[in-house]
């Protein structure tokens, strides 16, 4: 998999959570509700240049313009205060970034998925402690009775990376089940959610118990598609689009399936390699290849990396979901409340997203993820309604360096 996986342990607090994490949720809800009462975010107004200056600075260091490259969008409350495109969409076509250009949302695409599950359950259509046995009743019970979905949530699952990653795993695999594809290499690219279900049907362990550990990976989230599905005996896609995009009033967040492309859409890049076998386009200079949908993984694979946005509409959405037009105070918190805590300092997770608590800061959501060229960033500071973005069409660049830099100038400017 392109990102990559982490082991914690955080003993029983999944399971059983302690008085602590119950008072936090409360205290966070309170300031959720508080920061409600304005659109806008009660802070010291600065000059424009002030922030975007040093933004400027940074991302001009790191996207040239002359190949691909990125946007960066900044919020505060309701009003976008920041906006710069760096770079091309599409070498070949010579389409330059936008506001408007579709990027592949990596591992954002899970936030999505959980808004979605938090809504199914404000309707009283799931629990997110119901088993997966449930709902997929075809998969061992002895493994799928133990997991949930708030264990999906949270990536505790212990479900294993079942893909095939060589021809012997990929022989023993079509001793099990049947496959529209004749390679291994064809269903790592092109495989979807439907056809990767079959790896659990003949599941013979998993690596830990559900709950006990911290483990990000995506075996988990490739199922909430197809959960969702049964729960309302409509397409993915489709629910997805009239339940969580259109009630914000976005309608340019959607799944990508196979063989399906839209004009505004980015390609990804990687900068060539010299014993590269890919047969995709190559730029003129000789610096930059294609790398996204045929030529890397994990594209068709919708609740965990499959989604498509541009920056200006994700933005919206981001901002719709804080605003309540999605899911109620209580299912907001529950979404940033740090459940599972790392071995690593200052890091946890909440209901699908990362959360961060570093000295210093006020709590923060986010993201960081790649899918084949394709790497972004995007974050918000709940108690202070600042949001940002970073939406790039190449893989060459630090995405931790950038958040921790992006972290430290709006500190510095009184923003958080």
């Amino acid at each position: 998999m392109n990102e990559q996986k982490h082991t914690r342990t955080f003993g029983s607090l999944a399971l059983r959570p302690a008085a602590a994490i119950t008072i936090l949720a409360s205290v966070m809800l309170l300031v959720w509700a508080c920061s409600r009462t304005s659109n806008k975010p009660n802070m010291p107004e600065l000059p424009a240049t002030a922030v975007t200056a040093p933004l400027d600075s940074l991302f001009t260091s790191i996207f040239d313009g002359n190949g691909p490259g990125a946007i960066i969008m900044v919020a505060r409350g309701d009003s976008l205060v920041y906006r710069r495109a760096f770079g091309y969409a599409d070498i070949e076509s010579g389409s330059r970034i936008s506001d408007s250009t579709v990027f592949n949302l990596s591992s954002a695409s899970k936030v999505l998925s959980s808004v979605a599950l938090l809504r199914l359950a404000e309707q009283g259509k799931i629990n997110l402690d119901d088993s997966l046995s449930k709902y997929f009743p075809e998969f061992p019970e002895r493994f799928f009775s133990h997991i949930t979905i708030r264990h999906i949530l949270t990536h505790s699952t212990g479900l294993p990376d079942l893909l095939p990653r060589n021809n012997d795993e990929w022989n023993k695999y079509l001793v099990d089940h049947k496959s529209i594809f004749g390679f291994g290499n064809d269903y790592r690219l092109y495989g979807s959610d439907k056809e990767y279900m079959q790896v659990f049907e003949n599941l013979d362990s998993v690596d830990f118990e559900p709950g006990r550990h911290y483990q990000r990976n995506d075996p988990g989230y490739i199922l909430l598609a197809p959960l969702i599905e049964r729960v309302t005996g409509e397409s993915f896609d489709k629910w997805m689009a009239d339940n969580i995009f259109s009630p914000a009033g976005i309608h340019d967040i959607f799944y990508r399936n196979a063989g399906e492309r839209t004009p505004a859409m980015a390609h990804g890049y990687r900068q060539c390699r010299p014993d590269s076998k890919l047969k995709s386009f190559r730029s003129s200079d000789g610096k930059w290849e294609e790398f996204d949908y045929g030529e890397a993984e994990f594209f068709l694979t919708k609740a965990d990396r499959g989604a498509y946005s541009s920056a200006r509409d994700y933005m919206n959405w981001v901002i719709a979901l804080h605003n309540g037009k999605l899911i109620n105070d209580s299912s907001l918190t529950a979404l940033n409340t740090p459940y599972l805590a790392t071995d690593a300092k200052d890091v946890y997770f909440g209901l699908g997203n990362g959360v961060e608590q570093k000295a210093g800061y006020p709590l923060k959501a986010y993201h960081k993820g790649i899918n084949g060229g394709f790497s972004i960033i995007e974050g918000i500071w709940p108690e202070s309604r600042l949001s940002y973005l970073v939406f790039s069409n190449r893989n060459d660049w630090n995405s931790d360096s950038v958040a921790e830099t992006v972290d430290s100038i709006f500190k510095a400017k009184g923003w958080l």
